[in-house]
């Protein structure tokens, strides 16, 4: 409503109330600049916001009224999937007592992680021939995995006293074809009490194992206590070594 019709009466002339008067409405919400020229004035009073309680309430039915539509909507999508043969089922959960037994046989790692063992084959001399023996290493870097082989190797002719107990690996390096071994000294004096013959044997036997194992590796170059041997007796190990022997 104009404030003519609602009987007021301004104090200047005309239609219009001075700017005095206008800032006076203006203090009672009674006047409004940019309706100052309509037909009409509408006055709304300012809308008061819910309470904090009930505003809260409604947001918590809001959030059960969308997690139950989700509910539902995921409990019908794997309803339809069952349906058609879908598989639900993880790829490593046991779900037999065979299974459960060969997961709870195999290694497990220091990370919980489960380990898959790589085979390996060693050439043990034994008289003028060699027999196979299988042998699991856990698996890791490679030249780890050679280290495990030698070990088994060396143990298995210490068993049959061609190699002194003290006799041991210090260091592995492999590049390309050649593989370089650092052993200590009683696995030189070793060689030098079995003779020419049972010590050809002894490298043969380590290098087919290295070779038949660990391709490209087909040369074993031997080193004693981080240094080239040059004792050529009872075999040469100045040169590196193959499954015909030296080689040069």
């Amino acid at each position: 409503m104009r404030p003519s019709q609602k009987g007021r009466k301004w104090k200047s002339h005309g239609d219009e109330p001075s700017p005095r008067e206008r800032r006076e409405m203006q203090g009672r919400a009674e006047w409004d600049e940019d309706r100052g020229d309509e037909e009409e004035y509408d006055y709304e009073p300012r809308r008061k916001k819910a309470p904090l309680l009930f505003r809260l309430v409604a947001w918590a039915s809001l959030t059960v009224i969308f997690f139950a539509v989700g509910y539902g909507v995921t409990s019908l999508a794997f309803t339809w999937l069952d349906g058609r043969g879908g598989e639900r089922t993880p790829p490593n959960l046991v779900t037999s007592g065979e299974e459960a037994e060969r997961v709870v046989n195999r290694p497990v790692s220091g990370d919980g992680a489960i380990q898959n063992f790589v085979t390996i084959s060693i050439s043990i001399p034994e008289g003028n021939k060699f027999t196979t023996r299988q042998i699991r290493c856990a698996p890791g870097l490679k030249e780890d995995t050679i280290k495990q082989a030698l070990s088994s190797y060396m143990d298995a002719v210490k068993e049959s006293k061609m190699l002194d107990p003290a006799a041991q690996n210090l260091n592995i390096f492999q590049s390309g074809e050649w593989l370089y071994l650092n052993m200590n000294k009683s696995f030189l004096d070793s060689l030098k009490s079995l003779g020419t013959e049972k010590s050809r044997l002894l490298l043969t036997g380590l290098v087919k194992t290295m070779s038949d194992n660990f391709a490209p590796v087909s040369r074993v170059k031997f080193y004693v206590d981080g240094k080239e041997v040059q004792d050529k007796t009872p075999v040469d190990l100045s040169m590196p070594w193959g499954l015909g022997g030296r080689s040069s």
